[in-house]
């Protein structure tokens, strides 16, 4: 089984029979990277582990580590609003049709996972926030996007990997 490994906070996560690496783009700002991973014989779907380069606000951070500390539930649209530099695209209206945020434990690690689509682009998304530092204002994203039909077809892969993660150290 392919597999991504010690990838920012993220020691290990499983990926789909077939799935492979298809490119990464380190430090194009600052020590930011991005990997994506994906099927051979589907070009649309694809996994990726981004860092921006760049930390969020304090005031950003300590938000998102609040939120995160609370059991897992959904977000209402003030807290959306409170975490929009942590969520980043995701939180920009006039780019992303959010339909569901909440929080959720991955692997005793509660971390942000927000649904919705990129109109412009045709594409489903699903990012995951992860708090990856110790102050909330590292933020890593494990993003799954593909066109409608591709990604529902594989979302329930998707999320029996993620449920598989194991993390670098206990963060939570």
């Amino acid at each position: 089984m392919t597999q991504i490994a010690n990838i920012g906070c993220i020691k290990r996560l499983p990926l789909p029979s077939g799935w492979s690496a298809r490119r990464q783009i380190l430090g194009q700002f600052g020590n930011s990277f991005l990997y994506h991973f994906g099927p051979s014989d589907t070009p649309d779907l694809q996994l990726s582990i981004f860092y921006r380069g760049m930390l969020v606000s304090s005031l950003s951070g300590k938000t998102f580590e609040r939120i995160l500390k609370k059991e897992p539930h959904d977000l209402s649209p003030e807290a959306v609003l409170s975490v929009s530099e942590v969520l980043g695209n995701c939180a920009q209206p006039d780019l992303y049709d959010l339909e569901r945020a909440s929080t959720k434990s991955l692997s005793n690690v509660n971390v942000i996972d927000v649904e919705g689509h990129f109109p412009e682009f045709g594409v489903e998304n699903r990012t995951i926030f992860i708090n990856g530092g110790s102050d909330g204002c590292a933020v890593i994203e494990i993003i799954f996007s593909a066109p409608k039909d591709i990604f529902s077809r594989h979302a329930d892969s998707i999320d029996k990997c993620l449920q598989s993660i194991e993390w670098v150290q206990e963060k939570n």
